[in-house]
């Protein structure tokens, strides 16, 4: 009998401590369960996923309710509602202060860059000051409150243009092929309710089929290959720069840009090269001939070429301007923004020409140094800024030689004062 109250208040002693044991957590889930009841609910009043293009305006509706309480079921009117915005890609993009008016409100809303967008109301302040948020509290009747928020979703989308194959075989022309598809969609597609999307359609493919694509100007057709788009396009240069456009109807139009090199076009341009250096020899040294005088030895010594060496250095960087603002102005003609390139690129060769032939003359030494910083500024920040818009490479050779040649003859020049006042106090009138 003993043995059997002994095991009784064993038992009773264990089911006391598994419950002292548990009861915190036996509490936080019945808290747990209290805290779904919200005061006011935030939510979108149609689909909460939908599906546009860049650069449209979106329009987004919600209305705030009563969720809990004797008003439960009535919409919340002139109440302040934050809206936080955030992107996918761009992460936090701000937050919306708006007003609820009668309990439904809606707002516009725009993107023009490709990004999905998500709209999450954060905070309800009523017309009595009191605040909502999703951190629950208690009023002074003890009473748990907060905000439940439903949020909404918005694709603004656009096209994603990669390089397929081009051809380069026949000098002057290059055949490119591109592939367009879409640059948020997933590769298996999307599927919304016709009125969420930007056309009605219900299913989203990954792949632009029938868009309307144009390479260089010039009308691409859509291959066997559904979303591949085919063009044959014309150039001058060693490098091929082509700019596809790619549409549809309703949507933002997108550029998007590709540079290699053209081997038939380069084979050329390096016999040109070759010859053109061989006649720039040939022209330099009847000019030195000629200019040398026997009566003044002195102007041939060391520093009396500098004006000389400098001057043709700076003939030599008016050719790369004058390279990149040709090839700015085919580009210009088949779609690029590159109009201040090449004005840029043509004006900078004109001066640099009039400060070459100055400094050959040693004549007006400030005016041929400003010629050498014009040139340095077109060659190096215009030509990047310009490759730098359309993500292109960078020609960093190019930019790295012309850096190189404007510098030693700004360096020349500049080290020649004298010879450029010796030529000034011999043309002065007696």
């Amino acid at each position: 009998m003993r043995s059997q109250k002994t095991n009784a208040a064993l038992f009773v002693l264990l089911t006391l401590m598994l419950l002292a044991t548990f009861a915190p957590f036996l509490a936080n889930k019945a808290y747990a369960q209290t805290s779904g009841n919200y005061w006011i609910t935030v939510k979108p009043t149609g689909d909460s996923q939908f599906y546009t293009t860049i650069g449209r305006n979106w329009t987004l509706s919600f209305e705030a309710v009563w969720s809990y309480g004797s008003s439960s079921g009535q919409l919340v009117s002139n109440a302040m509602v934050a809206m936080q915005v955030s992107g996918e890609k761009e992460g936090a993009l701000g937050s919306l202060d708006l007003n609820s008016t009668s309990g439904e409100f809606s707002f516009n809303y725009s993107s023009t860059t490709a990004d999905i967008i998500t709209f999450t109301p954060s905070k309800v302040v009523t017309q009595d000051g009191t605040q909502y948020s999703s951190a629950l509290m208690k009023n002074s009747g003890n009473q748990t409150y907060g905000l439940l928020a439903k949020s909404v979703t918005v694709w603004w989308d656009t096209f994603q243009v990669s390089l397929v194959n081009y051809n380069t075989d026949a000098a002057g022309t290059v055949s490119v092929t591109v592939n367009v598809t879409y640059l948020l969609l997933p590769e298996a597609g999307l599927t919304l309710p016709a009125q969420d999307t930007y056309s009605n359609q219900t299913f989203l493919p990954k792949i632009a089929s029938q868009a309307n694509v144009a390479i260089n100007g010039i009308t691409a057709q859509e291959t066997s290959v559904p979303g591949e788009y085919s063009a044959t396009v014309s150039t001058a240069f060693p490098t091929a720069y082509v700019l596809v456009a790619a549409s549809q109807n309703g949507w933002t139009t997108t550029h998007t840009a590709f540079g290699f090199t053209q081997k038939a076009n380069e084979t050329l341009w390096g016999y040109g090269v070759i010859i053109g250096l061989i006649l720039v020899a040939i022209l330099a040294s009847i000019f030195l001939v000629m200019r040398r005088k026997p009566a003044e030895p002195a102007a041939f010594g060391r520093k009396g070429r500098f004006p000389l060496i400098g001057g043709v250095l700076l003939l030599l960087t008016s050719v790369f301007s004058l390279y990149w603002g040709a090839v700015a102005v085919e580009a210009t003609l088949h779609g690029f923004n590159w109009a201040i390139m090449a004005v840029a690129g043509l004006g900078a060769f004109a001066f640099g020409v009039l400060g070459g032939v100055l400094s050959l003359k040693k004549k007006n030494e400030a005016l041929v140094i400003f010629a050498v910083c014009t040139l340095l500024v077109v060659n190096v920040v215009v030509l990047k800024y310009a490759f730098d818009t359309y993500a292109l490479t960078v020609p960093w050779l190019f930019i790295l030689a012309a850096t190189a040649v404007s510098i030693v003859s700004g360096v020349l020049i500049t080290n020649s004062d004298e010879q450029f006042s010796k030529q000034t106090t011999h043309d002065s009138p007696v």
